[in-house]
């Protein structure tokens, strides 16, 4: 009888969704007009605080975008919220019992970034799930695949401390290192909100519009962990 091999376990895994919006289009034309306008507003609309990682041409919005009476951003807000309560579903194995029970809380913004403006390496504390969802992914720029590119970076301390052949060529899900992300419009990535990222330089003349989300998630009526930040 043949002895067989060790049997591979995939433990301390990164959870990284993706879903594609159907028949994002119209939604995403009407999104870039109003965000373009509400940016014209300047500070009427400005996000004030928080900015240490942010560089260049970006202008961020203040937190509270999901709650927006506009019709295009009521309808975005609807469809990010299914596609992460679907995902804390299913990796959580809740039923729809306890799905019901749950109050998901949010604080959302646009971002526009224009030529040259990026976010260095950062996180977002005081939340469970982060999301970005891309209006408008801005121009490919031929020579520079980084131009705007988002990437994540492991979260695992010190799992670089040592490379050679035995582990240089680990497949998924065994990699380390960091994974690029380059949006595409319509697509919304969720991800948790420990996971460090940042966005390359964008090089492009046309605005890279995205929304960005953060969510924290308690039973009804329970007091949460951590309060969240205030937007003000």
């Amino acid at each position: 009888m043949s002895e067989s091999g060790p049997t591979l376990e995939s433990f301390f895994a990164v959870p990284i969704a993706h879903a594609q919006m159907e028949q994002h289009e119209r939604l995403c034309d009407e999104l870039e007009r109003l965000f373009l306008e509400k940016e014209a507003q300047g500070d009427a609309v400005r996000h004030q605080k928080y900015i240490d990682t942010m560089h260049g041409e970006l202008f961020e919005s203040r937190f509270d975008l999901f709650r927006w009476p506009d019709p295009p951003v009521r309808q975005l807000t609807g469809w990010c919220h299914s596609q992460l309560a679907g995902v804390v579903q299913d990796l959580n194995g809740y039923d729809d019992a306890t799905m019901a029970s749950l109050q998901f809380d949010y604080h959302a913004w646009f971002h526009i970034t224009r030529k040259h403006g990026y976010q260095g390496q950062h996180n977002h504390p005081n939340a469970s799930w982060s999301g970005i969802f891309c209006v408008h992914p801005g121009e490919i720029v031929e020579g520079r695949s980084d131009s705007g590119l988002v990437r994540f970076h492991d979260p695992r301390t010190h799992i670089d401390m040592y490379s050679d052949s035995g582990n240089r060529e680990l497949r998924p899900p065994w990699t380390m290192g960091t994974c690029d992300w380059r949006h595409r419009r319509g697509q919304i990535v969720l991800f948790p909100s420990y996971l460090r990222h940042e966005i390359y330089p964008y090089l492009g003349a046309r605005p890279r519009i995205v929304v960005a989300f953060n969510c924290w998630i308690n039973r009804a009526g329970r007091r949460p962990h951590a309060m969240p930040i205030q937007d003000g």
